[in-house]
């Protein structure tokens, strides 16, 4: 779930109406306190509760940046990744895949070999969400 999706917002939307909702109607119910006193308490709940709900989401969404395929740690160090063609590589784009993900690929930009499917393949670098690779040479 990305941060502030619209998945986001109904789940504290879900959250403030059950929340303010239910300690609302029983508070009603189960006190003798003024209905400005109730909705005060109401609202103050939902505010502490869409606070802890936003706090929780954010410690288990699936947004933690990591170096993927193609990232260098250091600016010395080449990619050493191999990957497979998965989509046959037209003027230079395909897909391959690296570790389980599909991937956008390009051919580097001094190679003119035509990469087919289930070829080995370099990872040498990342652009953006697409690798750039070259045939890997068979050792």
């Amino acid at each position: 779930m990305q941060r502030y999706s619209k998945y986001w917002w109904a789940a504290i939307l879900l959250s403030s109406a059950v929340t303010g909702g239910g300690t609302f109607v029983l508070l009603l119910l189960l006190t003798d306190f003024s209905v400005a006193t109730v909705l005060k308490i109401s609202v103050a709940l939902v505010l502490i509760g869409d606070f802890v709900l936003a706090i929780i989401m954010q410690t288990i969404s699936p947004t933690r940046v990591e170096i993927g395929p193609g990232e260098r740690w250091h600016t010395g160090e080449l990619p050493k990744d191999i990957g497979v063609v998965k989509k046959r590589f037209e003027n230079g784009r395909g897909r391959v895949t690296i570790r389980g993900e599909t991937w956008n690929a390009r051919q580097t930009a001094d190679t003119d070999m035509q990469l087919e499917v289930g070829e080995a393949v370099r990872i040498v670098e990342r652009e953006g969400l697409t690798l750039v690779v070259e045939a890997a040479l068979e050792s």
